[in-house]
């Protein structure tokens, strides 16, 4: 099961997490200059993003004439896919949709091509996180998403789904798109609070009607039953889907996911779906019922379009506080952290990408590399197990030697590394379910974990103020302090910091095995310079009762202040500024202070 599936059960998630060995290695910085990386066509693979079961997903660069840089996602047909037709041609048939498919909630696609066998599609590289990421950072840190950020969340998920069914052929005709896979993987939340569908590899058209017999397409517990009993499946199968993720949203839990796929699919089928209000009071009623509506089970009963249902959060949202692209933007800089959120648009806007790319793009292939290295000393250690056990017992006839042996026969030829293709295989498998490459446990402990831990150590962290964001080695943990890391394996360990109106913290803490470490953190405040334009000579400015002479560049801590103006001895203003970092004018008019 997923990472995902895993964090968003019933009970609540634990306090403490876990610290795997594999993320502890610090990774060699870049050094700002020419950034390496695997050749593919035109294009520089820099990163892996992701790997999937047919599919891998890479940040690349192209580099132009006259210096041109522009940065980009590749999806490439893994190798032993490219040979299959039928998945070929649902590959091409997404790429000549997308290409097309130009909308603000879309993600953009620039070109589909084949180099060398492998086909592949090209995409604008946007500094985002998955909304799945998104759930799971809220569930791991304990809060809860507000009402007016999910109901704006799925508003635009409708907007972006509505141009996509309504989208025509060359001709003008009705191409009737389905993209039959919504779910919070295929959905992108931007750093500067923007909305993005990605993925049409499952879609449906009238240009592309025929399917593989016998298989079903997208995640199953997102799907309406229509889709599980194989019958036709139009554009209301999308607002079925984007009815899960609104639920899955409002109650930070999910709706039909259950332990295997029969159960899931039995539950889309017959489960009752309980209003998000019973799971989480407080939940209008009006979003009770556009969530109802939207998982009718009878696809008549429910938004006959995408934009009607758009049009329904819309108007709930003019009653609900103010949902715009900041507030998205604070939540997931709040969630994630603004070093993140910063290289990640350094990336897009091609600044400094050597040190950003490694930034946000090492731990994933440090996690690949430690994982194949403990993999493959795992593999040899049992290779070599079987071999002495085999000498020790030469007449042994097992299912398990028989079908053994013809497989680590060949791995143990001369001059070849021991079952290195099927441990970097497994490793890619076991990558692929990890969120955001974050090696953190948060299941419960297993009787070994528990003895392992014993000789492992722990970090208590705590902060002044309260609140901020825990970051181990620039990854988000989705905690705040105070707050306790355990089972941590390093000897050491870098800890950042991170809260709204002060300068972040980074520190490095030397941990013993077997103990609790505590460290406490003051955050200073940000600081702003403030100057007051339009007095006269002799005029004195008073902050917080500190004097100052007219037109002097004051420094404050960021936040309110009680401004005092004093004119010929008599005050002529008293007034709360605000002050924010950065340098801020204003001037005295009529009386009062107004930003200049």
């Amino acid at each position: 099961m997923s990472r995902r599936s895993d964090s968003l059960r019933d009970e609540p998630s634990d306090p403490e997490i876990s610290v795997s060995a594999v993320i502890q290695s610090q990774a060699e910085e870049f050094r700002d200059c020419t950034i390496v990386g695997e050749r593919f066509g035109r294009y520089q693979l820099v990163g892996e993003i992701a790997v999937g079961g047919m599919a891998e997903v890479f940040l690349a660069v192209h580099n132009g004439l006259e210096g041109f840089i522009k940065v980009v996602v590749i999806k490439r047909v893994l190798p032993h896919f490219s040979g299959h037709e039928e998945f070929v041609r649902m590959f091409v048939n997404e790429a000549r949709l997308v290409t097309r498919l130009e909308h603000p909630n879309i993600v953009r696609t620039y070109e589909f091509g084949e180099v060398n066998g492998q086909y592949f599609t090209a995409m604008e590289y946007l500094p985002a996180e998955e909304l799945g990421k998104v759930l799971n950072n809220l569930v791991i840190s304990r809060q809860a998403m507000p009402h007016h950020v999910a109901a704006g969340i799925a508003s635009q998920l409708c907007t972006g789904l509505h141009f996509a069914h309504q989208f025509p052929d060359v001709d003008g005709q009705p191409l009737n798109l389905v993209h039959r896979d919504i779910n919070p993987v295929n959905i992108l939340i931007t750093y500067g609070g923007e909305v993005k569908i990605i993925d049409f590899g499952v879609a449906k058209s009238n240009a592309n009607r025929q399917t593989v017999t016998g298989t079903i397409k997208g995640k199953v517990a997102y799907m309406p039953p229509e889709q599980i009993l194989g019958r036709s499946v139009d554009h209301r199968a999308d607002i079925f889907s984007a009815g899960v993720v609104l639920w899955e949203m409002l109650t930070g839990r999910p709706l039909f996911l259950r332990d295997n796929e029969a159960a899931t699919l039995y539950a889309i089928m017959n489960s009752p779906i309980p209003a998000p209000s019973k799971l989480r009071p407080g939940v209008p009623p009006q979003l009770d019922r556009i969530v109802a509506r939207a998982l009718s089970r009878t696809p008549g009963d429910r938004y006959a379009t995408a934009e009607d249902m758009a049009a329904a959060l819309d108007e709930l949202l003019v009653d609900l506080p103010r949902f715009d692209t900041r507030v998205l933007s604070r939540m997931m800089e709040e969630l994630f952290g603004s070093t993140r959120a910063e290289a990640k648009r350094a990336i897009a806007q091609t600044r400094s990408l050597a040190r950003n790319v490694s930034l946000v793009m090492k731990l994933r292939s440090d996690l690949r590399t430690n994982l194949a290295e403990q993999l493959e000393a795992a593999a040899v250690a049992a290779v070599a197990a079987d071999h002495l056990e085999d000498e020790t017992r030469p007449h042994r006839s097992t299912d398990r030697g028989a079908a053994v042996a013809p497989a680590v026969a060949p791995a143990l030829a001369p001059g070849r590394r021991p079952l290195r293709g099927w441990v970097l295989a497994l490793a890619a498998l076991m990558i692929a379910g990890m969120a955001a490459g974050l090696a953190y446990t948060l299941s419960r402990p297993s009787t070994a974990r528990v003895a392992a831990r014993a000789v492992q150590a722990s970090l208590q962290i705590d902060s002044v103020p309260a609140g901020a964001a825990v970051f181990v080695d620039g990854e988000p943990t989705g905690l705040k302090t105070p707050t306790v890391l355990s089972g941590i394996s390093a000897r050491q360990l870098s800890i950042r910091l991170e809260l709204v109106g002060h300068v972040p913290v980074t520190e490095t803490v030397d941990l013993r095995a077997g103990a609790l470490t505590a460290r406490r953190v003051t955050l200073p405040p940000l600081s702003g310079r403030l100057v007051i334009s339009d007095l006269p000579a002799d005029a004195s400015v008073f902050v917080d009762d500190d004097e100052h002479a007219a037109g002097e560049l004051i420094t404050a801590a960021a936040g309110p202040h009680v401004v005092r103006v004093v004119i010929d001895r008599r005050t002529v203003t008293q007034q709360s500024v605000d002050v924010g970092p950065g340098d801020q004018r204003w001037r005295l008019v009529r009386g009062r202070l107004v930003p200049d």
